[in-house]
């Protein structure tokens, strides 16, 4: 069964508009299983873990499946540590960014499994405050997602494109116009709240529609036009401003977030999804 959508979008109360998970997004599809561990990469060291490095099947609460995810730790801003999990491998590397609420990365963990197997390099991860992440008094989103980045690309991936959905669909953007920001491009699936300001600490009037102009990545936007988390009008307006970037305007009917890959059932991919994996494997 499908699982219902919301478009309802957390607060700054909720420890920073993009910090939290969409728990309402929902993850159609089967939930990606994951080999936890502990140790490091040699290439990536991490800090000692007081994050809880369960596996994914775990974290989500969900039946996990066959695919190998591993969870790892990331060192992001200040002492924060971030929980994320990873699967595939390859010099194509995507980072996932949910939305609001306490799900976190749950809300991509049936994604990540069928996206490795498309020969991509995929980590996603709880934001600061989430799930199994710590917490910091200054939330800073921006230099987590960047951190997960930097972190993915020294374990091979040479070109990263971040997704974000939902309430973390402007954070991408925002974090693509820092200098050296290693964002080769970005997704964003029916993002929630364009004009409003991100309002974190390292982010605390930007929003998607102030940054577009100065994004240089090649943007793919796509949004169901039945869908409240923004308006087709201002889909229209951020896409213009963001130079080459592609505007995909869906049926409505066709979800939120998430649901966008997926078709009506919940359970096989939507035509949507090849044109998001095409654009994925062209950066």
């Amino acid at each position: 069964m499908r699982l219902i959508r919301t478009t309802t979008v957390a607060t700054l109360a909720c420890a920073g508009l993009l910090v939290s998970g969409c728990s309402d997004d929902g993850t159609p599809g089967t939930v990606a299983s994951e080999s936890a561990s502990t140790q490091p990469t040699e290439s990536s060291p991490s800090p000692t873990p007081s994050v809880d490095l369960q596996p994914l099947g775990e974290r989500c609460g969900q039946t996990a499946q066959q695919d190998a995810t591993t969870a790892r730790v990331v060192k992001g801003s200040g002492d924060v540590q971030l929980y994320g999990v990873g699967a595939g491998s390859g010099r194509l590397g995507v980072v996932l960014v949910h939305g609001s609420g306490s799900r976190g990365v749950c809300n991509w963990a049936g994604e990540i499994g069928w996206l490795a197997k498309a020969g991509l390099n995929v980590v996603g991860y709880d934001q600061s405050c989430v799930g199994s992440s710590t917490c910091a008094g200054d939330v800073r989103p921006v230099e987590d997602l960047l951190a997960v980045v930097g972190d993915l690309r020294r374990r091979g991936a040479t070109k990263v494109v971040v997704v974000g959905a939902s309430a973390g669909g402007s954070l991408p953007l925002v974090a693509a116009v820092r200098p050296d920001s290693g964002i080769a491009a970005v997704v964003s699936l029916s993002p929630a709240n364009v004009a409003m300001p991100i309002g974190t600490a390292d982010a605390p009037d930007a929003t998607a529609l102030s940054v577009a102009r100065s994004v240089r990545q090649p943007v793919l936007y796509a949004l169901a036009q039945d869908d409240t988390a923004s308006t087709v009008a201002e889909m229209r307006s951020l896409s213009t401003a963001t130079k080459g970037s592609r505007l995909v305007l869906l049926p409505a009917g066709s979800g939120h977030a998430q649901e966008v890959l997926y078709d009506t059932t919940g359970q096989k991919p939507s035509a949507f999804r090849q044109t998001f994996l095409t654009f994925l494997r062209a950066v």
